[in-house]
């Protein structure tokens, strides 16, 4: 089931992160504050995926990013716990191959400068506006589709991801916002499932952060 997040939730919130991290590397840096990690500046609304009492996934809808213009809402913090990812599905559409993710037509356009942080950055302040809380809980399957963020396969799913993308969907569709999401190269079958589910990468730059190994992080744009 997907419901909205609550105050509650974050301790076992974290917990998932930090099994996510250690397991795949999202975040690709430990937050010195992870609960403020999932409380971004300008978050809109935020849910979970649970099997029972048990929270197995996480998402945020984020407002506006200066570095991303053409999107009104950021899709952020998308994460499942590696027990809870169902089988691997096709989305429809034809796929970028993971292993060249850059076979896009025209290429990514590189942003000037490059030093903002983004969803794969370092803990950004908590706070910003109030999260909208409201709606009621969905099943996780949802009719649309998206990668497991934290997953090193990065599969297309039918299950808490796609649900939790599905939320994140309705309510910006509700809203009228237009959606984008950004992801660093390090993540090649994440991106080329992203892809597949039909974004549409427009442009990357460089970060002033390390990627999991360690080089400077390159963060590709996506809109949908």
């Amino acid at each position: 089931m997907i419901r909205p997040r609550v105050q509650g939730d974050l301790a076992a919130c974290v917990s998932v992160l930090r099994a996510v991290h250690e397991g795949d590397g999202y975040p690709a840096n430990w937050p010195d504050d992870p609960e403020g990690w999932l409380t971004p500046t300008g978050m809109i609304q935020a849910w979970v995926a649970t099997d029972g009492d048990e929270i197995t996934g996480h998402v945020v809808l984020r407002g506006a990013d200066p570095a991303l213009p053409e999107a009104d809402g950021l899709v952020a913090r998308l994460f499942v716990a590696a027990h809870a990812r169902g089988s691997a599905a096709p989305a429809g559409g034809s796929a970028v191959l993971a292993g060249d993710p850059t076979a896009l037509a025209g290429g990514p356009t590189t942003l000037a400068g490059g030093s903002t942080v983004h969803a794969e950055g370092p803990t950004p302040t908590a706070g910003g506006s109030a999260p909208h809380v409201g709606g009621s809980a969905v099943p996780a399957g949802g009719s649309g589709a998206a990668t497991e963020a934290g997953g090193s396969e990065g599969r297309v799913r039918q299950g808490a991801a796609a649900g939790l993308m599905a939320a994140v969907e309705r309510e910006a569709a509700r809203r009228g916002l237009r959606l984008g999401l950004d992801v660093t190269d390090s993540r090649r079958r994440a991106m080329a499932f992203y892809e597949r589910a039909g974004w549409r990468r427009v442009a990357s730059a460089r970060m002033d952060w390390p990627d999991t190994d360690g080089r400077p992080a390159l963060l590709h744009y996506y809109l949908r």
